[in-house]
């Protein structure tokens, strides 16, 4: 049995294969209508979107610490000595604080290691591979929490929608500002800026959103050789197409990971249409 244990919230979006195949413990996020909950896992985009169309004003919520607790339990019950957590950034949910709070009712607290990511969705499914990556290799606790929280240290993250509306129905942003952009054909730029979601500008090509992908992962790099991306597509394969083969042109020998879409709580943001990208340097 390995020694270490892996545990991701409902938002760090990889397959159920991935999953699967190295025993990825999942702890659920919610969506509320208003009146009734439902765990993320249980639901999907479809009944999301349908569900918009028809009114409802979705909104999200962390898991309760109880779930948390309960899973580090059965974890450390199985003879693990450590738990990895990688989680949504801190100042999006409560999900961390819930992770904390459950770590500190147990009594040995040190066996549980929550990375302070300050990323979502696709970008934390990038650093859940490296995790899965490093404990399939046998590195050590130590060598594991150094390197997945310095590759945080110099990650990023940015998206665009299709639809400025999906930005109104998840409250990023007025019913006025959207009804102007889409008359002007604005494509919004939404960048993770300390850990929080931030519509930080438009423009009106798709060209234009991809050389501002780019400008900003070279502004990053400060030196690092070695860059590694993610590159998210919802229901927009030929945008994120031209994206993943901007990025392998101006960054020959770099490492991509391409994957189709999100699930319901980052739906809700991004609506139906969208795409963007997360790296990494070393």
């Amino acid at each position: 049995m390995k020694k270490y244990a892996i545990i991701f919230d409902s938002t760090v979006y990889l397959s159920k294969e991935v999953l699967d195949d190295n025993d990825v413990s999942v702890i659920s996020l919610n969506v509320v209508d208003g009146v009734k909950s439902y765990r993320e896992l249980d639901v999907d985009n479809q009944f999301i979107w349908d569900m918009q169309d028809k009114g409802t004003s979705w909104t999200t919520s962390q898991p309760a610490p109880g779930d948390f607790l309960e899973e580090y339990k059965k974890l450390i019950e199985k003879g693990y000595e450590k738990i990895f957590c990688v989680l949504l950034s801190k100042n999006i949910s409560g999900t961390f604080q819930s992770a904390t709070l459950a770590k500190n009712m147990l009594d040995e607290p040190e066996k549980v290691h929550i990375f302070d990511t300050m990323l979502a969705a696709y970008a934390t499914a990038m650093i859940g591979l490296e995790l899965i990556d490093m404990i399939n290799n046998e590195k050590t606790a130590e060598e594991i929490i150094g390197r997945i929280t310095r590759i945080i240290g110099t990650s990023g993250q940015m998206f665009s929608v299709e639809n400025l509306f999906s930005l109104v129905k998840g409250g990023r942003l007025s019913v006025t500002k959207a009804a102007i952009g889409t008359v002007l054909r604005l494509k919004p730029i939404v960048v993770l800026v300390d850990g929080k979601l931030q519509l930080i500008k438009s423009e009106r090509t798709y060209k234009k959103i991809h050389k501002y992908y780019v400008d900003s992962v070279k502004k990053s790099l400060e030196g690092r050789k070695k860059t590694t991306f993610y590159v998210m597509s919802q229901n927009s394969p030929q945008s994120a197409t031209l994206v993943k083969e901007s990025l392998l042109e101006n960054f020959p020998g770099s490492k991509l990971t391409y994957r189709e879409g999100l699930g319901p709580v980052f739906s809700i943001h991004v609506g139906k249409k969208g795409y963007g990208i997360s790296w990494f340097s070393e």
